[in-house]
């Protein structure tokens, strides 16, 4: 995979089975099918954990703090993780349509083959972050502070991008149709898109292209 080096969560060996995700801090544990939907987990504590195929919609996981965690086919869908901090995470094969991020910090973070439907991004800090293969979808991606950030293969159909720059960033492997970019569209400058975007790009800022 091209682009920054991500460093890997580091887990614990062996890990211990938990049946259940309690209040406060837990680590070195694996967390397998737990349905969590709805419940209040504000400012938890999550370090060096595997949580698989768990249900968190519209789980209030507001401040909280996860660190060395692998997400494996988990459902986050509408949780509100504001203010959260990811670091040295991974997604895989997860869901977080409609999640709220925003102002949430990830760094050295992958998520891969996942959704993020209409997810908020709104002023997140990346640093070091990987979406390879993700459904993105009508995402807001506004106002991000970004470092060493890749999208790789990723729909972006329809997503708001004002107030990030793009600068250097790849996009020409990704779905862009009906992107949403200030009036200068000024997001767009020094981004790598394709010959096909370029035109589709063209429309959107009013050049017609003979």
């Amino acid at each position: 995979m091209s682009g920054p080096r991500i460093l890997a969560p580091a887990l614990p060996e062996p890990l211990a089975d938990a049946a259940r995700w309690p209040e406060g801090e837990l680590a070195g544990a694996r967390l397998r099918g737990l349905s969590l939907s709805g419940e209040d987990r504000r400012e938890c504590r999550l370090e060096g954990c595997r949580v698989e195929s768990c249900r968190l919609l519209g789980c209030d996981l507001r401040g909280a703090v996860l660190r060395d965690c692998v997400f494996v086919n988990c459902d986050l869908s509408g949780c509100n993780l504001r203010d959260s901090w990811f670091l040295r995470c991974t997604f895989t094969g997860a869901r977080a349509d409609g999640a709220d991020l925003s102002g949430a910090r990830l760094e050295h973070f992958l998520a891969r083959a996942s959704r993020l439907e209409g997810a908020n991004l709104d002023g997140a800090s990346l640093a070091g972050c990987v979406f390879a293969d993700c459904r993105m979808a009508g995402a807001w991606l506004t106002g991000l502070r970004a470092k060493d950030l890749v999208l790789e293969r990723c729909d972006l159909t329809r997503a708001s991008l004002v107030g990030t720059p793009l600068r250097g960033q790849d996009l020409s492997e990704c779905e862009i149709g009906g992107l949403v970019l200030s009036e200068s569209a000024a997001e767009l400058r020094g981004a790598v898109v394709s010959p096909l975007q370029a035109v589709e790009l063209a429309k959107l800022l009013g050049v017609v292209v003979r």
